[in-house]
């Protein structure tokens, strides 16, 4: 279980090095992950039903509200922000849960090439963040956005969706930037193969047009190229949540509408605001640690 800490290692192939590593063994991580999923997400199922209760929606409408893609998805009232955000967030307890029953590697280590979570490092990312990605997407919802004033959240469902928020996305960063690529970095020990491989999945699962699965796919390389040189999740993490709990919170109040069909200049301005971030994050990382991040 042991294995040496440095700043230096490559993140993305430091799975294998572990001892008692073995080939099957991330994949007992990936389906004990998906089976603690399944659990805890008729918990949340449970939750949803019992807050529509208090709030007059009934279960059938809670179970199809995303059958419609993002432009029927109610993620503004306790009860769609539970549905639509918790049920992707609980995936972050259930590959916790997984690596503490398969024990040859800490929880830790699929967060940083130290073992464990940098806080100070995210606070870092998410400070400079908040100029590099919130306030452009913020400015560009005013210039392209449709303004319709009208608000979505109740103040319940508010805070549910920022807290869920915040860990809908670490989730996800934890499967597909933690998980999957140190799975797929073990298997095939090439690190581009690596990043490529887990921005599969994570394009497929996103319920967008060809233009915006093509726009997830790429920001899905993008994070996995941020997390090679900064060596951790917690760059990919706070530009992930800052990206999302910010259209979450501007399309709430009215300010744009989330939509299944991207366009093009969705696609650019994402690249774009990545690129960006990419650049001052590496940066960043070399003067936090030091050193370089990579080998």
């Amino acid at each position: 279980m042991g294995m040496k800490k440095k700043e230096g290692r490559n993140f993305v192939l430091s799975g294998r090095e572990y001892e008692g590593y073995k080939w099957f063994k991330p994949l007992l991580v990936i389906l004990l992950t998906a089976v603690f999923f399944a659990v805890l997400l008729g918990f949340v199922v449970l939750a949803a039903i019992l807050a529509g209760q208090m709030t007059g929606v009934s279960p059938a409408a809670i179970l199809s509200g995303n059958s419609g893609g993002y432009d029927n998805i109610d993620m503004y009232s306790p009860v769609g922000a539970i549905m639509n955000i918790g049920s992707i967030a609980v995936s972050l307890l259930a590959f916790f849960l997984a690596t503490l029953v398969v024990r040859y590697r800490s929880f830790g280590t699929y967060q940083s090439v130290t073992g464990k979570w940098r806080m100070r490092h995210f606070l870092i990312y998410f400070a400079i963040g908040l100029i590099i990605v919130a306030l452009p997407l913020i400015i560009l919802s005013f210039i392209e956005g449709e303004v319709t004033g009208q608000i979505h959240f109740t103040v319940a469902g508010f805070i549910i969706c920022v807290v869920l928020g915040f860990f809908q996305c670490c989730a996800e960063e934890h499967i597909f930037r933690g998980l999957l690529m140190q799975t797929f970095g073990g298997w095939t020990r090439i690190t581009i193969v690596a990043i490529i491989l887990q921005a599969v999945p994570f394009a497929l699962i996103h319920p967008y047009n060809l233009t915006g699965k093509i726009s997830v796919l790429l920001s899905g390389i993008l994070m996995g190229v941020m997390v090679y040189f900064t060596g951790g999740l917690e760059a990919s993490c706070a530009y992930h949540i800052l990206n999302n709990v910010t259209l979450y919170i501007i399309s709430g109040f009215g300010v744009q509408t989330v939509a299944t069909d991207l366009k093009i200049t969705n696609l650019l301005t994402d690249i774009l605001i990545q690129g960006v971030f990419i650049a001052v994050t590496a940066f960043l990382a070399r003067k936090i640690n030091g050193k370089t991040t990579v080998e």
